[in-house]
């Protein structure tokens, strides 16, 4: 038992041991110049057995020792300090008591006392270190040949020392434990958000697979019938010999667009919701290779796909990356209000990112709807022959935004329309 109490009183806190480390090789070649200054203005002034160099190295060795990560001495750092600089300060007192208590010891034997007490930062040492020397220099006081103003100067002025001390100490003490009691109750507070944090995190994993499953298996239900309606008026629009032939016909290719129009939606959603998955690997991708693979399957007698520069390679997602492309250039196409239809792509790079940039030559976009464009379901033409359901540049916002990168579009209405999109560098 008492033997972990002298552990625990030798024992120092990180900070306290970095402190005094640092204190210690501080104060080491500062003793040592002021006490060489005070031998140069009073050659008369006793150092017996070279202390001023002693401890000068004593100090520098105990301050540099933290640094060696020893266990041992990082356990017991607190006694060193504390015998380190008892043992100079009851020196200091004979030295002064040998100089018959010039100022210009005492001036040293005082602020010495008052930076120990503050840097031993425990009650029981500090008592212990103020009981010792209050002793010793009481002793040399009383036996020496000082008047008795004198004496009760110096061992007032002691006092007053140690008490000032002690109780800047005392409220060092006291604001440290409450410090600790925070960081305790603080730990506390962020292990248990923590843990919420985690607990929500796979909650909303788990709902995340159920609503990816829900979307698939609901897509995968809803096509099979539109599959049937629209075989089955294909059926009914050739046969001739139907009632339904002439005037009907018509409303037969309104419903057979109309199941178009639903297929492609029940398509948009379920590859919307699969874009979930943000965690796929990406590897390196040839976006140049890429791009004129997708740009062969578009390019036709009224579409032409240029690229400005070569494209470079990047880490991405293949089959996400061709989504944003194939979405871009289709949109374009779809959109187009001119007989020819010209694309552009081009490339810039900057220190933190791949900049790409589709450029057409359609009707162009009013500035007002640059943010809406990018919204689920959101058509800015209302056009039957046009079959789209909003649903490609959502599809391309969420894959860059969900990839650290960013998309916008540069449009003025009837001067065609630039969409340029970021992908940091890895």
């Amino acid at each position: 038992m008492i033997k972990n109490v002298l552990k625990n009183l030798g024992r120092l806190e990180p900070f306290e041991i970095r402190n005094s480390s640092i204190t210690l090789c501080l104060g080491a070649p500062s003793t040592f110049i002021y006490l060489e200054i005070m031998k140069y203005y009073h050659p008369e002034i006793i150092m017996p057995f070279y202390g001023h160099i002693i401890f000068t190295i004593l100090f520098l060795i105990a301050g540099i020792l933290p640094n060696l990560k020893n266990k041992f001495i990082l356990q017991h750092y607190g006694w060193l300090v504390f015998f380190s600089t008892m043992a100079f300060q009851h020196y200091l007192t004979y030295v002064t008591h040998l100089n018959h208590f010039s100022l210009d010891c005492l001036l040293v034997s005082y602020v010495f006392i008052f930076g120990s007490v503050l840097l031993l930062s425990n009650r029981i040492l500090v008592l212990i270190y103020s009981a010792s020397q209050a002793l010793h220099l009481s002793y040399y006081v009383y036996y020496s040949n000082l008047d008795s103003v004198a004496e009760s100067s110096i061992l007032l002025s002691l006092f007053v020392i140690f008490v000032f001390s002690f109780l800047m100490m005392n409220g060092f003490i006291r604001y440290q434990k409450k410090l600790k009691s925070l960081n305790i109750n603080l730990e506390d507070i962020v292990q248990k958000r923590t843990l919420d944090l985690e607990n929500r995190a796979k909650e909303l994993l788990e709902k995340n697979k159920d609503l990816e499953e829900f979307a698939y298996v609901v897509s995968h239900d809803l096509k099979r019938p539109l599959r049937n309606i629209y075989t089955l008026t294909d059926w009914l629009g050739e046969d001739e010999d139907k009632q339904f032939y002439g005037v009907a016909k018509e409303s037969l290719q309104q419903i057979k667009q109309q199941v178009r129009q639903m297929d492609l939606l029940v398509e948009g959603i379920l590859n919307y919701s699969l874009q979930m998955d943000v965690d796929q690997e990406g590897k390196e991708v040839n976006v140049h290779t890429l791009v004129k693979r997708i740009i062969s399957q578009h390019t036709c007698e009224n579409v032409t796909i240029t690229l400005e520069k070569k494209l470079p390679r990047i880490i991405f997602s293949e089959s996400k990356l061709a989504q944003v492309f194939q979405n871009l250039i289709q949109n374009a196409i779809k959109h187009s209000d001119k007989e020819q239809v010209e694309i552009h792509i081009d490339y810039k790079a900057t220190k933190t990112a791949h900049t790409f940039f589709v450029n057409d030559n359609g009707p162009g976009i009013d500035t007002k709807y640059h943010e809406k464009i990018f919204e689920l379901f959101q058509k800015l033409q209302v056009d039957s022959k046009i079959e789209a359901i909003g649903v490609g540049l959502a599809l391309v916002k969420k894959i860059i935004e969900r990839n650290d990168g960013e998309i916008y579009v540069e449009s003025a209405e009837g001067n065609g329309a630039t969409f340029v999109f970021t992908i940091p560098k890895s």
